[in-house]
């Protein structure tokens, strides 16, 4: 079976008569709620089923999706209480290291606040224990609200959050990909049929049919699965040898917003034949707060090219930080794709980088915490499998300190095309031998740092020569910064 990843496609529509829709997502979320409340008491989810399709008359796959979707949610729920509980208790050390300082009324907030982050940490650790998760359906932010709003009008607004959506799950198995919501093609225009919950039936009929739909991307993929879909269903009604039983699964969820209703559409999208050839090298990609560093190398390790690509996120909108990533991972991946080489990323624990802000300094904690590692590595990623080039993950271990030391002064990069060089070396297979014991000038910004590299002893691992280097690393610049400080 060919490696395959589900892409997601989404178009704007509009009905005469939305109260369908509506009525669906209503009864939806009610019982989405419900399920949650069910789920955490412990209850069997085969008696449940049959329960929900009897007594709020909803059909077996109609279910299905109910729970494939909230499955989901208590999913990434559990693994954000667990990173939530790591953080807080990096916040539980600091403090406590801190408290032995301070005086007066500064210590007596601290110990209480001290005393809140506790409480929070027992808590989330009681719900981990027993396998259970808190959810706001809703969003916590809009729960807020009620105590500086009108309380009318934002229990309006927390009503119709809470009932603006639905999910339809697919299946390879069933005929069009998905048995109750059907994507269709009328006079090269694609339309939607629904299959309404028995429920709605005696009021809003049993389908719903949306019409002269379009998307301005992936439409090419989805009129490809629906083709596949089609001639599997003709070849099963023909009874012919050569039909298989699998065909295209297709998700649908739908989303009301304060311009409409939106239709996401998920499938899956086979992989192009790759045309990156890790024989002729490599492009490095190094990810910094306001650029990407991209170096260029041959099979030997060699630096052909550097090159940055500006990437300034901080202080810009969602929306156009995600335009700005999206332009850049289509420069980097045309310009592999250009040289036929694959790329070589690093492979970042997003959560542990977030939880380290707190050690560096406030600016750089700033900006670091407006950008999105996960967006830049998952749109290169996802680019990338589109365009058949080949993504090398390696360990970001060190590599901003390799490269200062060995290659930033003699091949005249910077620290982070630098750095870039020593991750494009890693994808190659290649590792950076240090000149232990010899005196490295360093470029800094405005002068030059002569850093002594420690004395290797034999009989440690690599890994700890590499943390003693960058500890000393460290420590020399910042004496070599505090003493080009004047006195004031």
């Amino acid at each position: 079976m060919s490696e395959e990843k589900v892409a997601t496609y989404q178009t704007r529509f509009s009905l005469q008569d939305e109260t369908a829709l509506e009525a669906y997502s209503s009864l939806y979320c009610r019982l989405e709620r419900k399920l949650f409340a069910d789920l955490m008491a412990k209850k069997n989810l085969t008696a449940l089923k049959k329960e929900y399709i009897a007594s709020y008359r909803i059909t077996a796959r109609q279910f299905n999706s109910l729970h494939f979707q909230l499955k989901g949610k208590i999913r990434l729920a559990k693994t954000l209480q667990k990173e939530r509980a790591e953080e807080l208790k990096l916040k539980i050390a600091s403090l406590e290291k801190k408290l032995p300082r301070l005086k007066g009324k500064v210590l007596f907030r601290q110990k209480n606040h001290l005393a809140r982050v506790r409480r929070k940490l027992r808590l989330l650790q009681e719900l981990n224990k027993e396998e259970k998760v808190s959810l706001c359906f809703g969003g916590k932010k809009l729960f807020r609200e009620q105590f500086t709003q009108d309380h009318i009008e934002w229990k309006k607004k927390w009503q119709k959050r809470r009932d603006s959506s639905f999910f339809s799950v697919g299946s390879k198995d069933e005929t069009g990909g998905n048995q109750s919501c059907t994507l269709g093609k009328k006079a090269d225009k694609l339309f939607l049929r629904l299959r309404l919950p028995p429920a709605l039936e005696s009021t809003h009929g049993k389908y719903l049919l949306i019409e002269d739909l379009s998307f301005a991307y992936g439409e090419k993929n989805l009129l490809e699965a629906l083709e596949e879909n089609t001639q599997r269903n003709t070849l099963h009604k023909a009874k012919d040898p050569t039909f298989t039983e699998r065909g295209k699964a297709l998700s649908y969820r739908f989303v009301q917003d304060d311009k409409g209703w939106r239709v996401f559409v998920s499938v899956a999208i086979k992989k192009q034949p790759l045309v990156s050839n890790k024989d002729l090298g490599v492009v490095g990609i190094d990810i910094n707060v306001d650029h990407l560093a991209v170096v260029e190398t041959d099979r030997f390790g060699n630096k052909v090219e550097a090159k940055t690509i500006p990437l300034a996120l901080y202080g810009k909108t969602k929306d156009r930080a995600l335009a700005l990533i999206g332009d850049a991972a289509a420069d980097i991946i045309e310009y592999a794709k250009t040289k036929g080489k694959p790329i070589a990323l690093e492979h970042l624990d997003f959560q542990k980088k977030k939880r380290s802000l707190r050690t560096d300094a406030p600016k750089k904690a700033r900006m670091l915490s407006s950008f999105s590692y996960n967006k830049i590595i998952s749109f290169l990623q996802a680019r990338a499998y589109r365009e058949g080039i080949e993504v090398l993950e390696v360990s970001p271990a060190y590599t901003s300190m390799l490269g200062h030391i060995k290659y930033a002064r003699s091949l005249g990069l910077s620290v982070h095309t630098a750095a870039a060089y020593v991750i494009g070396r890693r994808g190659l297979g290649f590792f950076e031998k240090l000149p232990f014991g010899q005196e490295v000038p360093l470029l800094t910004k405005n002068s030059t740092l002569l850093f002594k590299v420690p004395v290797r002893n034999p009989q440690a691992d690599r890994l700890e020569v590499l943390r003693k280097t960058f500890k000393e690393y460290k420590a020399a610049h910042v004496a070599h910064f505090r003493a080009a400080i004047p006195d004031p």
